[in-house]
Formats: C-alpha cells, structure tokens, sequence
C-alpha cells in the first residue's frame, strides 16, 4: 500500500493550498486574540487564555492532517471509510478544539448580531441543532452528493465547510457555557446527546443492512486490499461513524453524569 503515496503528485498527495489555509488561519487568529491588534480593538492584549490558543492552533494542525497527506489521498482515491475518519476527525475532534480556542467575545457578538442574531438564537436550540446536523450529514452521504463531492473539488470544499458549520452549532450546547446566555443543565445535555445519537442512527444502519456500495467512485477504485470489498470498505466506515460519534458522545455523557448533582434535571 505504502507503494501508492511513493507515486503520487507531491500537490496531489500534501496539497499545499491546504497547508496556507490552515497558517492564514493561525495567523488571524494570533493576530485578533494576542498583541498590539488585540489591545486595539478590545482592550486587552490578550483575549484568549494559552489553553484556548494552544487547543486552537492544534485544531488548525489537525484539520491540515486531516485534510491533506495520506489520509486525505486514500479518502480521495481508494477508500470510503478512510473519508470517513476525515469526516469524524472534522466534527467529534477538529471543530470541538477550534470551538473552545475562541474568545467568549466571538460568541457574544454572533449571539447579538443584528444581522445573524434571530437565525443563530433559532439554529443553536437544541432540537433544531441536532436534527440540522444529522439531516445535512445524512443528506451528504447520499449516493448523488457524496460522488459530486469526490468529483468536483470546490463542492468538496464546501461539504467541508458545512460539516465545520453544523457541527459547530451541534457542539454549542455542549462545549459553550456563556454568563447571560442560557445553557443547559447537565441532566438535559445527557438528554441532548440521546437525541443527537438516536437521529443519526438511520444512516448508520441503512449502510451496513445495504446489500450494494453506494459510491460509484469507490466502486471503481483499485483495491488496496484483497479482503476488504466495496460493500465491505461502506460497511466499515459505517462503523467507524458508529464509534467515532458514540465514543464522543459518550466521554461527553461521561463527563456530565460526574458533574451532576440535586437539580440534574429541574434546573
């Protein structure tokens, strides 16, 4: 296998556009939350603790190691659950650390917007969050858009930046604990990740019960391994979404039933 990324474009295989997004991005972000900008535009030179910079930038770090080298040139050529681990390493890793590297201020000014406000203060309810994240996802997966994906790099692109938006908004209830802002007990976030759960089941199970691959791409891929059939790379990328997103569920559902006390559920 190693053999393949020996052979591949050095753009194809590091994708160095990638690799400037993701410095332009750190460099913004040190530039607003750090220094004379910072001071300037808030009064404070320092708008973001070291843990919130640090988690940041290895979001920045990870969405390049996801995005580009040799996952990103298996996900792109040869296999459906590699994709997948691009998918989940994007919204159970990458977007989580990017979210608490931001300033309370980002949200602040997103959750007051005149422009954006009333949608955003709509998006982030939590019934309307969870069903948006897994309808869009689910949608995404679909034989038709996911093949478009594959095919046309700028709707790559732009699936990339959706799953970044929705599981950002998916995340806010449970990662977001905003002064003045309402948030949820501790008892309703552990309601919140079963409902998140339940809803993305259906593409789970409809993947593995499906007796044909559903991404023609794929289908027509050279095999990398003898074992590991259309139908059965599909079944395991359905499988690693079933432990990526359990298993972040779950810590989250860990961490909130050690946090719990009297008013778990009344608050």
């Amino acid at each position: 296998m190693w053999g393949i990324f020996a052979k591949a474009p050095f753009e194809d295989l590091w994708q160095p556009d990638i690799i400037v997004v993701a410095i332009v991005l750190q460099v913004i972000y040190l530039t607003l939350a750090h220094g004379p900008v910072a001071f300037k535009l808030y009064g404070r030179r320092h708008m973001t603790t070291r843990k919130q910079t640090f988690l940041f930038l290895i979001g920045c770090w990870l969405m390049y190691f996801s995005f580009a080298g040799p996952l990103d040139y298996l996900s792109d050529n040869y296999l459906y659950s590699a994709h997948m681990i691009q998918h989940m390493i994007e919204i159970t890793i990458m977007t989580p650390l990017m979210m608490k590297g931001l300033p309370e201020s980002f949200y602040r000014s997103l959750w007051n917007s005149r422009l954006i406000g009333k949608g955003v203060r709509f998006w982030v309810h939590p019934l309307v969050n969870g069903a948006i994240f897994n309808i869009v996802l689910t949608a995404f997966h679909s034989p038709y858009l996911y093949n478009l994906a594959l095919e046309h790099e700028n709707f790559h692109l732009f699936e990339h930046v959706v799953f970044f938006v929705i599981a950002g908004f998916m995340w806010s209830p449970l990662l977001l604990e905003i002064e003045g802002i309402g948030s949820l007990t501790n008892g309703q976030k552990l309601l919140y990740l079963l409902y998140n759960y339940n809803l993305g089941m259906p593409l789970i199970i409809l993947q593995l019960m499906s007796g044909v691959p559903w991404y023609s791409v794929y289908v027509h891929a050279p095999r990398l391994f003898a074992w590991l059939t259309p139908l059965g790379d599909m079944q395991l990328g359905a499988i690693l979404m079933l432990v990526f997103m359990g298993g972040a569920f779950l810590t989250s559902g860990i961490r909130m039933w050690i946090r719990q006390d009297e008013s778990i559920w009344y608050d």
